[in-house]
C-alpha cells in the first residue's frame, strides 16, 4: 500500500490469546507500513507491548453484551473515527462488532470483520447475533475451516471472504536462538522436576481446551508403567474452579504434583523447547496457533480431529506417517489419546525428533508472520479503495 490509512481495532480486552496476539501482530505491521494503528479495548497484558510498539490504545468497555452499553460503544467508536480520521474499522468479536457496525455505517467509514471461532448457532437469535461477524465489506476468516463454514451460515458471497491463517515469528520462535540458559530458567520456572517427560497443553484453562482429557490420558498410562510424564498447561487460568478440579483429579490419579499451571508465560518459545509432545485436543478452534509455534521449536504436536488441526499440522491417514509433523486423536476420547502417547514414546530413537524437524519445516515454509501481516494490510487496501470509488459516485 502506498497511501498511508488509520485503522481502528476493537476487540475486547487484550489479555493473552489467539485473537488478542493477532490484533497486536496487525497494529505493528501497520506501524512498519507507514499507517496509524488504534485499538479500542477493555484494556490487558497486551496494551503495554501495544504502545510500545507506537499504536494507541482507546480504553472502551467492548465486552459487555448490554444493549445500551453496546449502543454508548458505538456512539464513542464513531466520535473517534471522526475525531481521528478513521479509515477503517477493524472488528474481532461479536458484542464489539455490532457497535462497529453501527459506527461505521454512521460515518461511512470502511468496516473489517475477523471471524476467529466456530461460535455455536443454537436458535434464529444467536445465529443473528453471530451474522453480525459476516456483515462487514470483507469478512477475515482465520481457515479454511471458518471460510466454508461462513459461507454455509450466512451466504456470504466469494468476494467478501478472505482466508489469512494465523502465524507465527520467525524471529521469537527460532530454537537457534535457545540457550542452555533460558531452557533451564524455563524449567525452573514451570517448576519441572528433572527426568521428566513433558506433555503441553498450552493456551487458556478452559473445558474447551480439554485439560482433563490429558490428565485421564496420562492416569491411564501410569496405570500401564509409564510414570516419568509432567503435564505443562502455560496459559491464563480462565476457570480457577476447572484449573482446581484438574489439579485435584491429577492428584487422585497419583501424579498431582506433576501437573503445572503456569499461567501466561511471555517465553512461549523456550517454554515449548521443554516439551516432548504439544497437544491441540480442543472442541473447536478458529486456527490453532500453538500448533504453528510448537511445531515451529521442533516438536511433535497431537491435534483432535474436531476443529481445523489439520490446516496447521500434516497428520495420518492425510499425510504418510513418514512425512506427518503430528497425529490426530478423537476428540474427548482419553482412552485414544493415551494409546497414541504410547505408540509416539515408544518410537525408535529419532523418530520423534525427525518429526518435529518437518514440523519446523512445514511452520517455516506456511505460516509466516509476513505473509499473514502482507494479507491483512491487503485487505485494508482493498476496503480503502472500494471506500474512495463509492465516495466518488456520490
Amino acid at each position: 500500500m502506498t497511501a498511508s490509512l488509520t485503522i481502528l481495532q476493537i476487540i475486547p480486552r487484550m489479555r493473552a490469546g489467539g485473537a488478542e496476539m493477532g490484533c497486536l501482530q496487525i497494529a505493528e505491521a501497520q506501524i512498519a507500513a507507514g499507517h496509524r494503528a488504534l485499538v479500542a479495548s477493555e484494556g490487558g497484558r497486551l496494551v503495554e507491548r501495544l504502545e510500545a510498539a507506537g499504536a494507541r490504545h482507546v480504553t472502551l468497555p467492548l465486552s459487555t453484551k448490554n444493549p445500551l452499553k453496546m449502543w454508548a460503544n458505538a456512539r464513542a467508536l464513531a466520535r473517534i473515527v471522526r475525531q481521528e480520521r478513521v479509515d477503517i474499522l477493524h472488528a474481532r468479536s461479536r458484542a464489539p462488532a455490532w457497535s462497529a457496525l453501527l459506527a461505521a455505517r454512521w460515518t461511512g467509514c470502511g468496516f473489517v470483520t475477523t471471524y476467529h471461532g466456530e461460535y455455536s448457532e443454537k436458535g434464529r437469535i444467536k445465529n443473528l447475533y453471530n451474522s453480525v461477524m459476516a456483515r462487514s465489506d470483507i469478512v477475515i476468516a482465520v481457515s479454511n475451516n471458518i471460510g466454508r463454514l461462513i459461507a454455509e451460515r450466512y451466504r456470504v458471497d466469494d468476494d467478501r471472504v478472505r482466508v489469512i491463517q494465523r502465524a507465527f515469528d520467525p524471529v521469537r520462535f527460532d530454537r537457534a536462538t535457545l540457550t542452555p540458559e533460558r531452557l533451564a530458567a524455563m524449567r525452573a520456572k514451570v517448576g519441572l522436576a528433572p527426568g521428566r517427560r513433558v506433555m503441553m497443553l498450552a493456551g487458556r484453562v478452559s473445558e474447551n481446551k480439554a485439560h482433563a482429557d490429558l490428565v485421564e490420558a496420562v492416569g491411564l498410562l501410569r496405570q500401564q508403567g509409564i510414570s516419568d510424564l509432567s503435564c505443562v498447561f502455560p496459559g491464563e487460568i480462565e476457570k480457577p474452579d476447572y484449573a482446581a478440579a484438574l489439579q485435584a483429579r491429577a492428584t487422585a490419579l497419583g501424579f498431582g504434583e506433576h501437573v503445572h499451571l503456569a499461567g501466561n508465560i511471555d517465553d512461549m518459545a523456550t517454554c515449548f523447547a521443554l516439551a516432548d509432545i504439544v497437544f491441540n485436543i480442543s472442541r473447536t478452534e478458529g486456527l490453532p496457533r500453538v500448533v504453528i509455534e510448537a511445531q515451529a521449536m521442533g516438536v511433535p504436536v497431537v491435534v483432535s480431529d474436531s476443529g481445523p488441526g489439520r490446516e496447521v499440522a500434516l497428520t495420518p491417514p492425510d499425510t504418510p506417517l513418514d512425512q506427518a509433523t503430528g497425529l490426530r486423536v478423537p476428540y474427548a476420547d482419553p482412552e485414544a489419546l493415551a494409546a497414541t502417547i504410547a505408540t509416539m514414546l515408544g518410537w525408535p530413537d529419532g523418530t520423534l525428533a525427525g518429526m518435529g524437524q518437518r514440523g519446523t519445516a512445514h511452520a517455516f515454509g506456511h505460516f509466516t508472520l509476513q505473509k499473514m501481516c502482507d494479507d491483512t494490510l491487503g485487505v485494508y487496501a482493498e476496503v480503502a479503495a472500494r471506500r474512495r470509488l463509492k465516495l466518488a459516485k456520490t
